[in-house]
């Protein structure tokens, strides 16, 4: 019979640690997302920064490209149509 109170004892012992235990890791993680507040908006700050970098060096010579491909032609024209003119006048 006290082989079984012990055994009882052991596991009430047990989960009151285990309890103690993730109450503690509970306090700790919330502890530690406040104190990493700052940290997180910094990163996100970074992330803004490096958004803005990648599209400022990516998508600026891509619309540099493309607008060369629209103007262009538009230039050969404008040429063409000053020669013409230069020519008759």
């Amino acid at each position: 019979m006290f082989e079984l109170f012990g055994i009882l004892a052991l596991l009430v012992v047990g989960a009151v640690v285990v309890g103690v235990i993730a109450l503690v890791a509970g306090l700790i993680k919330l502890v530690l997302k406040i104190a990493l507040i700052p940290l997180a908006l910094l990163l996100k700050g970074f992330g803004l920064l490096l958004a803005v970098l990648v599209v400022f060096f990516v998508a600026g010579p891509l619309i540099l490209g493309i607008g060369l491909v629209v103007l262009l032609p538009l230039l050969i024209l404008g040429a063409v149509i000053w020669f013409g003119v230069a020519l008759v006048t």
